[in-house]
């Protein structure tokens, strides 16, 4: 940094419970210096879908907490035009959309409350734009927007090493460009977007923090955080370390300093508030999913890294098979099993019956003439729990099996069942609040 250059502020406080802690943060940053009463305001919180009410939240979605906090200090400086806006996975099979992740997340309910619109990022209207040579379709709810208020959650992500402001603009995406990141640079390309959108104020909801994230598989923990600032690159750095993570070792981070020619040291960042070392956690990052099927003692089972090509449709399938899987089959011993996801994993040789899930793990073993095949994009996950089961368990016991799981999944659509999985663990009060959603 060059002398008298001025530093930008990342403010950090312990969340107590009331808004103060967002007032004092915001305050610090000076994250509403140039807010205006007429400014259409868009909020982009991060609801990565739509689950139910024994599926944990924490650390997976943004808290409806902090979104009604925020709406308050907003309606107090004479702010109308409000706007939320996000576009969650979409799965029918799941009952999942936008509105409906809303709903789950509680942010809905506070929404209606203080007479602010819903928008889905999914639907239009989009403006194409290009980025290096990708054509993509961003929601003009986004681009159009006077002060765009971004408010991630402080987790950890398998393919990014984290998910902070930066990465969470691409909710802003139609879904179809969504998939096009997966297939082509997804660093570059979530640095390329933050050069499209302009983020007038990030604030980290750090509530809870999402270890071996962004799903409901990671470990949730209670942090009581804010983190705010009203430069996006500058938070994400802030917040990579407060996770205790290497903003060097981030893709997307990198690229984006290169774009900006920014520095990835706290050099030219003003930290006030906490300090990062008086908060700071170490987070893993990497979830396996081999890990979740031996956490119910299944083995003789293979499932490498899906890498980047895999998009959140197909990684979000994964989790939800591995968590059926393995509570419908604890204790199992399976021969030779491998599960392959995306565009980049090849099969291993030893391996005894493969199973492709998903068109981009179809299409890239055209070659695997004894491959097993469920198609989609993404894959239904009862097709792929039937297939699974039919061809790794004795006929009586794989039978028994998809009877009952038919009988569940009859339950789930009519309202009138609700399923945890031994995989979440347990979430106990006082220090996971269903209430903060």
């Amino acid at each position: 940094m060059e002398k008298g250059q001025i530093k930008e502020i990342v403010a950090i406080s312990k969340y107590d419970g009331t808004l103060d802690p967002l007032r004092k943060t915001i305050d610090l940053c000076g994250g509403f210096e140039t807010l205006q009463p007429s400014h259409k305001i868009l909020l982009k919180p991060n609801i990565v879908w739509a689950g139910t009410k024994k599926f944990p939240p924490y650390g997976v979605v943004t808290t409806s907490t902090m979104v009604d906090h925020l709406l308050h200090l907003l309606r107090e400086r004479g702010c109308k035009d409000i706007t939320i806006g996000e576009g969650t996975l979409v799965n029918k099979e799941m009952g999942s959309n936008t509105m409906k992740g809303y709903d789950w997340s509680g942010i809905g309910k506070v929404a209606k409350r203080y007479g602010v619109r819903l928008v889905d990022f999914n639907t239009e209207p989009f403006e194409e734009v290009r980025l290096d040579e990708v054509k993509v379709k961003i929601s003009r709810w986004a681009l159009d927007s006077d002060f765009l208020i971004n408010v991630p959650v402080l987790k950890a992500h398998r393919q990014t090493k984290i998910s902070l402001g930066m990465k969470n603009l691409k909710g802003c995406l139609a879904l179809n460009s969504k998939k096009t990141f997966h297939k082509h640079d997804l660093a570059r390309l979530i640095a390329l977007l933050n050069t499209k959108i302009k983020t007038s104020l990030t604030i980290i909801d750090g509530i809870y923090g999402l270890e071996r994230g962004p799903e409901f598989l990671g470990t949730p923990h209670r942090m009581n955080l804010v983190i705010a600032g009203r430069d996006i690159f500058s938070c994400d750095l802030v917040g990579t370390m407060v996770m205790g993570m290497n903003p060097g070792e981030v893709e997307y981070l990198k690229e984006f300093a290169s774009l900006k020619e920014r520095s990835l040291s706290l050099d030219g960042i003003e930290v006030k508030g906490k300090s990062i070392d008086e908060v700071a956690q170490k987070f893993e990052w990497r979830l396996s999913f081999e890990d979740i099927f031996h956490q119910a003692r299944i083995r003789g089972i293979t499932v490498q890294d899906p890498g980047e090509s895999c998009c959140s449709g197909c990684a979000t399938i994964l989790s939800a098979f591995s968590a059926v899987f393995s509570k419908d089959n604890p204790g199992v011993l399976l021969d030779g099993v491998e599960i392959c996801i995306g565009g980049e994993v090849r099969a291993k040789g030893e391996s005894k019956k493969v199973f492709l899930l998903g068109n981009c793990a179809i299409a890239n073993h055209k070659d695997l003439k004894d491959g097993i095949k469920v198609a989609g994009c993404p894959p239904p996950i009862l097709g792929t729990v039937v297939t699974l089961v039919r061809k790794t368990l004795p006929p009586q016991k794989s039978g028994k099996i998809l009877m009952t799981r038919m009988i569940k999944n009859i339950g789930i659509k009519l309202r009138i069942y609700d399923e945890a999985f031994p995989a979440f663990g347990v979430y106990a009060p006082p220090e996971f609040d269903r209430n903060h959603f």
